[in-house]
């Protein structure tokens, strides 16, 4: 050993979870979502420094096994600050039951699962037979009211994120595995994002429901608005209901469109990763973007991290020019459609607000479109902020220049 250790010595460790993966182990915390990659020798010496082996013995069995020497001080240094060891007079966290555990298993049931694919179908045979209910976007001229549309959207749209993400965190926490729900920021777009970096607690084949969970409910609620839609239009209802619920139907089109720009790490992206058995394909990618770009302007690149995977580093190198070719898209579309449409309906809220002879329907029209546009805008400028306050304080607690 490079360094030694006392034959009585032992380390007191977190409740740890291992899954086995393509040579090695992925261990780590659910609770804090912590996790790193260790060879099978590495977590067996874990485990047995759980058990309370004495370090030196443990460290011993793992050269022999290993045939390879431990700098055990950095090794100690590396999993307490993974958030392994416990500290001094601290004890294991007790396993606490995970809310909606229950609820989740009933929703993704066999026979929950069986009454979504007639759902889905159903809505199929209804399209095919009345080729008028397939989504479109005139579907979301619901209304005369030009105000209502965006505001309805925007609120009825909050409402089926919220549900989007509800069920990637019902997916997970069938599992028992811990969930949180946050605002972000993908480049220009204001995301929810459900934390699920407890999945690492679990085996890769139980790992895609969760990812898949929020585009399964998508497309069951875009086939459930299509049949409402279809049978309110022979019931006695106001003309606009049943346009009402298409329109929601084709939101819901869009959500699942966006699910396809898996560079911005979308539910797909996570999909693909795991298939490809990767665990930071987009850190990696980026990586490399950054390096090249470096290169370029004649500047030094940062080294790589030495426990990024062989997969992640082999992927990235095919995986970059889709990351570069989809933000330039994206950046395409703010320019040529984003930034114009928005200065649009700005004028066009303006002009309503401000004519010469305005209506009371005029300004209340208005002023709704500036306030859902002000609304947007000022809740991406504080995410963007937030999320750069969070990182600078990051590289301060790691002694990095911000």
């Amino acid at each position: 050993m490079s360094t030694t250790a006392s034959s009585s010595v032992t380390v007191r460790l977190h409740r740890l979870t291992m899954v086995a993966e393509d040579g090695g182990v992925m261990t780590g915390r659910p609770d804090t979502g912590s996790y790193a990659w260790f060879p099978a020798e590495g977590a067996e010496l874990l485990r047995r420094l759980a058990a309370g082996t004495p370090v030196a013995d443990a460290v011993r069995w793992y050269e022999e096994a290993s045939e390879s020497e431990l700098d055990v001080a950095d090794f100690l240094d590396t999993i307490g600050e993974l958030g392994f060891v416990l500290g001094d007079g601290e004890d294991p966290a007790p396993a606490s039951p995970v809310r909606w555990q229950r609820l989740g298993a009933a929703v993704f049931s066999w026979p929950a699962m069986a009454g979504y694919a007639v759902v889905i179908v159903a809505a199929l045979v209804a399209m095919i037979r009345d080729p008028s209910l397939w989504p479109v976007y005139r579907h979301l001229f619901f209304t005369g009211h030009p105000a209502l549309i965006p505001v309805v959207l925007t609120l009825t749209g909050i409402g089926f994120v919220l549900v989007h993400e509800w069920c990637h965190m019902l997916a997970g926490r069938r599992l028992g595995l811990p969930s949180t729900l946050s605002i972000g920021r993908r480049f220009y777009y204001l995301v929810a994002e459900t934390r699920l970096d407890s999945l690492m607690s679990v085996p890769r084949r139980r790992r895609y429901l969760p990812f898949l969970a929020g585009m399964l409910c998508d497309t069951v609620l875009l086939a459930a608005l299509t049949l409402l839609g279809a049978a309110l239009r022979s019931a006695d209802v106001a003309a606009w209901v049943p346009k009402l619920c298409l329109a929601l139907a084709f939101t819901n089109v869009l959500r699942l469109m966006w699910q396809f720009l898996f560079y911005l790490e979308t539910d797909l992206y996570y999909v693909i990763a795991t298939a490809m058995r990767c665990t930071q394909l987009q850190v990696v990618a980026r990586h490399l973007v950054a390096s090249r770009v470096r290169r370029l302007l004649g500047r030094p690149s940062t080294e790589p991290d030495p426990g990024w995977s062989d997969r992640d580093r082999a992927a990235a190198r095919w995986y970059a020019p889709l990351l570069v070719g989809g933000y330039a898209f994206s950046l395409a579309s703010l320019i040529w459609v984003g930034i114009p449409t928005f200065v649009m309906l700005w004028s066009a809220a303006a002009h309503e607000v401000l004519t010469s002879n305005p209506t009371v329907a005029h300004i209340a029209d208005g002023l709704i479109l500036l306030a859902v546009m002000s609304a947007e805008l000022g809740l991406l400028l504080y995410v963007t902020v937030r999320d750069r306050r969070a990182r600078r304080r990051t590289q301060l607690s790691l002694g990095a220049t911000p």
